[in-house]
């Protein structure tokens, strides 16, 4: 488990690859990207991938459930969205407009 809150994206990143065993060639491999961008990303260069490789890097790397919620929530927080579990999660279960409701109620 990593729950270091100081961490950025791409340091959690790279201690989740190396916790996992995985090379960075073989990591960057496997997930389909190029060696110039993993290394932008795990060097906090560029922002975190979009959510769809999010979810492919901890499908890849099998991580406890408190580790991903940190990895959603640093992405998310250097992309400014809305982490990627969650907002899956409302297009999975139709809440925009339920929001939307409580939103105007506000």
């Amino acid at each position: 488990m990593i729950e270091d809150t100081e961490l950025t994206f791409g340091q959690l990143l790279k201690t989740m690859i190396k916790q996992s065993g995985f090379s960075n060639y073989e990591f960057y491999t496997q997930l389909g990207i190029a060696k110039p961008y993993f290394y932008e990303i795990i060097g906090d260069r560029t922002n975190p991938p979009p959510p769809e490789k999010q979810f492919a890097i901890l499908k890849l790397l099998n991580v406890d459930k408190k580790t991903e919620e940190n990895f959603f929530n640093l992405a998310a927080e250097a992309r400014d969205e809305v982490p990627a579990d969650i907002a899956k999660y409302l297009k999975e279960n139709n809440l925009y407009s339920a929001i939307r409701a409580d939103i105007k109620r506000s």
